[in-house]
């Protein structure tokens, strides 16, 4: 089992707010962007789709009507909030750096879960683990939220009301 200690306590203890902190519909644009890429630049139709760093499965709960998807996090408390949302789906309690499940995908996707790697060797590991699950002639797609390249200092907010309770947030990108 992985270490839940490593694990931020939303992804952990409070994992029940995930939903309020980042609605699902907030996703819906983005993932029908990802699963165009993956449709429009894969040789033949993809079918199947690894999607490390899973989280509580928002994308999935777009992506999932177009691929058959495996979800992988190591927080076993985020994973049964993707369960929820997305029963038919494989879950998986895993690293992203280090799981190998034995089996190739048409696609391999990492989300905004590759910026939790601290190191270049973490982030040289995330890649491997793509690599080692995309068939040959698949797609791997990397979607950080930040980029060096193009990185502008910012700030944003969110957050919304649920069933009796509700969370905000003020982000600081600097």
């Amino acid at each position: 089992m992985v270490s839940q200690k490593k694990n931020p306590l939303l992804y952990t203890e409070l994992s029940s707010w995930w939903l309020l902190f980042t609605p699902t519909e907030e996703y819906q644009e983005e993932a029908a962007f990802y699963t165009k890429l993956f449709v429009e630049k894969s040789a033949s139709p993809p079918r199947t789709l690894l999607e490390l760093g899973s989280g509580g499965g928002n994308n999935a709960s777009f992506m999932k009507n177009n691929f058959q998807m495996t979800l992988v996090d190591r927080s076993e408390d985020m994973i049964q909030v993707s369960q929820n949302q997305n029963p038919k789906c494989e879950h998986i309690i895993g690293d992203m750096r280090t799981v190998r499940l034995n089996r190739l995908f048409d696609g391999v996707f990492i989300h905004d879960a590759v910026a939790y790697m601290k190191s270049e060797q973490d982030l040289y590991d995330a890649m491997r683990t793509a690599y080692v699950h995309c068939r040959v002639g698949g797609i791997a797609l990397f979607a950080p939220d930040f980029v060096r390249e193009t990185f502008q200092p910012s700030t944003s907010h969110g957050g919304i009301d649920g069933a009796g309770r509700g969370i905000r947030y003020l982000e600081f990108a600097i």
